[in-house]
């Protein structure tokens, strides 16, 4: 038997960095996050710093954070707003 775990109320994360201060920056991250199935970003704001996103399984989120620091934006868990 095979359970399959389906979330259909999607998630919001309002994700904080520090590290965001550039047009390019957002650049990248939007590239990069882009390519994550299951995810939706909404806005990278640089003035506050933030992204928020939207998804549909946990599982995505912890994708998000390994891409991120994958392209330099490491962050901890207490960044997550």
């Amino acid at each position: 038997m095979k359970v399959v775990t389906q979330y259909l109320d999607p998630m919001t994360t309002l994700i904080k960095i520090e590290q965001l201060n550039s047009e390019e920056g957002k650049n990248i991250i939007t590239r990069n996050l882009s390519r994550i199935l299951d995810l939706r970003i909404l806005d990278i704001d640089i003035i506050n710093k933030t992204i928020s996103i939207v998804y549909n399984n946990p599982f995505v989120l912890d994708k998000a954070k390994t891409e991120l620091g994958r392209v330099g934006y490491s962050l901890p868990n207490t960044h997550l707003l």
